[in-house]
């Protein structure tokens, strides 16, 4: 039941990155598709970076306050 619930927000990310791209370039909704992959991608690295430095200055914070 849950990879369900996973498949179907993992959609809808998917289509919001299509139609957000497409609304905020001067893209087409079907050029926009050719390059939602490429979207995708970018996103979830910007994503995952923001993630680690956060996981970074978090840690650094932790260390500081216990030294």
């Amino acid at each position: 039941m849950q990879r369900r619930w996973l498949w179907a927000v993992m959609s809808v990310v998917v289509v919001a990155i299509w139609l957000v791209g497409a609304a905020l370039t001067r893209y087409s909704l079907e050029q926009m598709a050719y390059y939602t992959p490429i979207a995708v991608v970018v996103v979830g690295a910007t994503v995952g970076i923001v993630l680690l430095w956060v996981k970074i200055v978090l840690d650094s914070v932790r260390r500081r306050r216990g030294a």
